[in-house]
């Protein structure tokens, strides 16, 4: 039998193998090309579940169309309750072995599930994710966030460590955790910091997966400071956590905390060296020290511009992990050092700027 649109429909009655969420509001522009991605993919036993959030726009009628060309859609549209609520909803609706996340406006690849199935079985992982290139808004960037599971739990204590719509997660150990309202605009980093609380073994493919568009409604661009708050009571609750397991006092985490302020204030760098030096000693793998590393540079960036002997303190760090640090980083800490260049500083800000385009080192400071 043959749905609207050439899909096959599906005789049988067992649960599929993946259902996708995607949560949809006044995404009118864009949403018809993220969900002809998901119809596009070539693993094609799952269900696209689209939950309509109350969209005041066009949204709704072209949904329904949609719907009415291929029945692995399933279609809720209800009063808006924002997005944790509904992601909540998602889950508790599907029925997939895997959940995968994917946003309205964003495009996926052909073969996203079928390299995210491939990487889950070959890892063993609870939780995939995959690189994504940014486009719209001039952006060109691609993010790749770290592979292995020790890597990407040492980078938990700095940040995120997946692309939210791109990933893909066991659907039980999902719906046990869910999303906390709490952390809306953050919910995603939230849950993550929960998930490797609860052992679930993190994987992302090494590989651009999902093209991500940046433009001027997005969550992530008109709650920043809200949502780098947010972040920042996050990375809190790890150190926290993890401290005893680590070795880290908690006043050493107190100091690397307060390097990730919009304005730092002057730290003790010893302090700084005595938590990265405690979590190298559990970046127990190649990818694991080369992501605390990069993570310390950033630091020890954000923290030159108050700082005479950061450029002491970074070879002190680098003796330490066993690592011979670049002439041009040694540079580039004394240059902002000696002209107290801090993160709110202008051309601090054109630095980076420069760095980002070229794939410097100071990557995301």
């Amino acid at each position: 039998m043959v749905a609207a649109g050439g899909h096959l429909k599906a005789v049988a009655t067992q649960p599929p193998l993946i259902s996708v969420v995607m949560p949809v509001f006044n995404a009118e522009r864009y949403v018809e090309e993220a969900v002809r991605s998901m119809l596009a993919q070539t693993v094609t036993d799952f269900e696209l579940i689209l939950l309509n959030d109350g969209s005041t726009d066009g949204t709704l009628p072209l949904l329904q169309q949609l719907q009415a060309q291929d029945d692995r859609i399933i279609l809720v549209s209800r009063e808006n309750r924002g997005l944790v609520a509904t992601l909540n909803e998602g889950l508790a609706l599907a029925q997939g072995q895997w959940i995968a996340r994917m946003d309205a406006d964003d495009i996926a690849l052909a073969h996203r599930f079928e390299r995210q199935l491939q990487w889950l079985e070959q890892t063993g992982a609870d939780i995939c994710g995959t690189g994504v290139q940014f486009f719209g808004a001039n952006e060109k960037r691609i993010l790749m966030h770290p592979c292995g599971d020790v890597a990407i739990k040492i980078a938990l204590f700095f940040g995120s460590v997946f692309a939210h719509p791109t990933v893909m997660m066991r659907a039980t150990l999902a719906k046990q955790l869910g999303y906390e309202p709490a952390w809306e605009k953050c919910e995603d980093y939230d849950l993550w910091q929960r998930a490797a609380q609860a052992h679930w073994k993190m994987a992302n493919v090494p590989e651009v997966l999902l093209m991500y568009r940046v433009h001027e409604a997005q969550i992530s661009t008109v709650s920043l400071s809200y949502q780098q708050e947010l972040a920042q009571h996050i990375r809190r609750r790890q150190w926290t956590q993890m401290q005893s397991a680590f070795g880290i006092q908690p006043g050493w985490s107190v100091e690397v905390l307060k390097l990730r302020e919009l304005d730092p204030p002057s730290v003790d760098l010893d302090d700084v060296n005595a938590a990265l030096g405690a979590l190298a000693r559990q970046a127990t793998t190649d990818e694991a020290r080369g992501v605390l590393l990069d993570h310390a540079r950033r630091l020890y960036v954000r923290s030159a511009g108050n700082s005479r002997d950061v450029v002491r303190s970074w070879q002190r760090l680098l003796a330490q992990v066993g690592v011979k640090t670049s002439i041009s980083t040694l540079v580039q800490l004394a240059l902002l050092s000696l002209f107290r260049l801090g993160p709110t500083h202008a051309v601090f800000g054109f630095w980076k700027k420069v760095a980002l385009n070229s794939q410097h080192f100071l990557g995301k400071v």
